[in-house]
C-alpha cells in the first residue's frame, strides 16, 4: 500500500498543477478564439484522433497487465516487451492511417461547419501517431512502477505547451491557425518524450524473447490483442460519442459549450488518475502470488477515498461554476447549462465510488468482462444519447451519461463479489456516504451575494474546512486522516 501513497500522492499534486493550468487555458480559449465552433473545433480535433487510439492501441495495456509480472527481468530488458509495444504501436498506426484516409471526411456530419473540419482535419493523424505511442509506452512505463513520467507529459507538460501558444495567440504574436497547429503538437509531444524515457530506463533493449514468442503465449498475446481492439472500440464509443452526437445532431457551437462543462466536471476524476495508474499494477502482481487480501484491502480503501474526494470536488465545483461563468459576457451562453456540470459530476461521483473495481476485473481471469461491460455501457449510451438529446439537447447527453455508467459499475460490483467475495461496501463506506450525501445537500444552500472571486475564495476554504474536518472526526478514511493531519504538523 505504501507504493500506491507515495505515487498516488505525487501523481495527484502533478495532476492538479496541470488540471489548474489547463482549466485556466480552457476557460480563457472561449473568450480569445473567434467563436464556440472553434472551441468545438478543437475538441472534435481531440476526440476523433482519440476514438481512433482507444480502437488501436492493439491491446497492449492488457497484454502487460497479464503478462508482464511473469516476464519481469531488469537485466534481461524485461524480454523485450519496450520493443514488442512500439511494433504493436506501428501495426496499429498503420491500421488507423489506412482508415481515416478514406473515411475521416465522414466523421463529423455538421454542413456549416465542414469548411472549418476539413481545414484543420490533417492534423489528426500526426495526433493518432503519437497519442498511440504514448498510450503504449507509458502502459509501459506504469509496469516499470514509474507512473509519474506518463502524468507529468500528458497533464502538465502539455498543458504548459497549450497555455504558451495561447498567450503567443492574445498577443497576436501568431494567427489562429498557428495555435491550432501548436494545439495538436501538444498531443504529439508526450509520445516523443515518453519513447526516450522508456528506452533510457530500459537497462537492455532486447527483441520479444524465445519464451514471448513460444506458440502458447503468441496464443494468447493475439487473443489479448483481439479483446483490447473490443474494448477499445466499445470503449472509444463511450467516452467519444457524446461529442460526437452532439456535433451531428447539433452543432460545432453546442460541442464548445458541453466541451467546456465535460471538461469541468472531469476535474473531479484528477485525484483518483494518479491512485488507479499505481493500484492496477499492485492488483497484477497481487493477482500473480493470489494475494486476494492485498486486493480486497486496494479495493475497499479505493472506494472510501475516491467517493470522498470525488463528492468533495463536485460541491465545491457546483458552489463556483455560476461566480465563475459571470466573471465574463462571454460566457453567458455556458450558465444556462450550468446543471450539465453537476450531473456529469454525480455520475462520476457513483463511477468513484465503486473503486477500482475496473482495474481488479482487468488483471483477474475474468478480465474479459470488461470489455462486455463496455459493450453493454457502449449500446446503453448510444441509445440514450439519441433519445435524450433529441428531447432534451445537452442536458440530454449529460443524463445519458450517468445513467450507463451507473448501470455498469452496477454490473461490475457484481462479477466482483459473487465471482471473488470482495464487498468494499461496509458500515465506514455508509458513514462516508451519508457524509457525502449531507455535504451535497449543504452545497445547495450556500448562496449570498459577493463578488465573484470573494465568493469562490470563500466557498474553497469553508467547503474545506467542513468536509475534511468531518472526515477526520469521523476517521473515515486511515489514509486520507494521516495525510491531513501530517500536513496540519508540517504547516500548522
Amino acid at each position: 500500500m505504501g507504493i500506491i501513497q507515495r505515487q498516488a500522492l505525487r501523481n495527484t499534486i502533478i495532476n492538479f498543477a496541470g488540471a489548474v493550468l489547463g482549466g485556466i487555458v480552457r476557460m480563457l480559449t472561449p473568450l480569445v478564439v473567434p467563436s464556440n465552433s472553434e472551441v468545438g473545433l478543437m475538441s472534435l480535433l481531440d476526440s476523433i484522433s482519440g476514438l481512433f487510439v482507444t480502437l488501436f492501441s492493439m491491446g497492449y495495456n492488457q497484454i502487460l497487465v497479464k503478462l508482464f509480472p511473469k516476464y519481469r527481468n531488469e537485466e534481461g530488458g524485461h524480454h523485450g516487451f519496450l520493443l514488442l509495444g512500439i511494433m504493436l504501436s506501428i501495426i496499429g498506426i498503420g491500421i488507423s492511417a489506412t482508415i481515416f484516409y478514406f473515411f475521416g471526411d465522414y466523421l463529423p456530419n455538421s454542413n456549416t461547419d465542414m469548411a472549418l473540419f476539413k481545414k484543420f482535419g490533417f492534423l489528426i493523424f500526426p495526433m493518432i501517431f503519437f497519442r498511440i505511442i504514448f498510450l503504449n509506452v507509458d502502459s509501459y512505463a506504469k509496469m516499470l512502477y514509474n507512473t509519474f513520467i506518463g502524468v507529468f507529459l500528458d497533464t502538465f507538460l502539455s498543458k504548459v505547451f497549450i497555455a504558451v501558444s495561447l498567450v503567443l495567440y492574445v498577443l497576436t504574436l501568431i494567427s489562429f491557425d498557428y495555435f491550432i497547429y501548436f494545439y495538436a503538437l501538444s498531443f504529439c509531444i508526450p509520445g516523443v518524450l515518453v519513447m526516450l524515457f522508456a528506452f533510457i530506463r530500459t537497462k537492455k533493449i532486447v527483441m520479444p524473447s524465445r519464451e514471448l514468442r513460444a506458440p502458447a503465449e503468441r496464443k494468447k498475446i493475439y487473443g489479448y490483442i483481439l479483446f483490447g481492439m473490443l474494448m477499445g472500440a466499445s470503449g472509444s464509443i463511450v467516452v467519444y460519442v457524446d461529442q460526437l452526437m452532439i456535433s451531428n445532431m447539433m452543432s460545432f457551437e453546442m460541442v464548445g459549450i458541453y466541451t467546456i462543462l465535460f471538461f469541468a466536471a472531469r476535474f473531479i476524476l484528477i485525484p483518483s488518475n494518479g491512485i488507479i495508474r499505481i493500484a492496477q499494477v499492485v492488483i497484477s502482481e497481487a493477482w500473480e502470488r493470489d494475494d486476494r487480501k492485498t486486493i480486497s484491502e486496494v479495493y475497499e480503501k479505493s472506494c472510501v477515498n475516491l467517493m470522498l474526494i470525488a463528492v468533495f470536488l463536485l460541491g465545491l465545483g457546483w458552489t463556483v461554476i455560476q461566480p465563475v461563468f459571470s466573471l465574463h459576457p462571454k460566457y453567458a451562453d455556458y450558465i444556462p447549462h450550468s446543471y450539465i456540470f453537476l450531473i456529469l459530476g454525480i455520475g462520476i461521483a457513483v463511477e468513484m465510488a465503486t473503486g477500482v473495481n475496473a482495474a481488479i476485473i482487468a488483471s483477474s481471469k475474468h478480465y474479459r468482462y470488461n470489455m462486455y461491460f463496455n459493450v453493454v455501457l457502449a449500446v446503453l449510451v448510444i441509445a440514450l444519447n439519441y433519445v435524450l438529446i433529441s428531447h432534451y439537447q445537452l442536458i440530454g447527453a449529460a443524463i445519458a451519461s450517468v445513467i450507463s455508467m451507473t448501470v455498469v459499475n452496477f454490473g461490475r460490483w457484481l462479477l466482483l463479489f459473487r465471482a471473488y467475495n470482495l464487498q468494499p461496501f461496509n458500515l465506514n463506506f455508509l458513514k462516508a456516504l451519508i457524509l457525502c450525501i449531507a455535504y451535497l445537500f449543504f452545497t445547495f444552500f450556500l448562496d449570498y451575494e459577493a463578488h465573484p472571486f470573494v465568493k469562490i475564495a470563500l466557498n474553497t476554504i469553508l467547503l474545506s474546512i467542513v468536509f475534511w474536518g468531518a472526515v477526520v472526526l469521523l476517521k473515515l478514511s486511515v489514509d486520507i486522516n494521516k495525510w491531513l493531519l501530517k500536513m496540519r504538523t508540517k504547516f500548522f
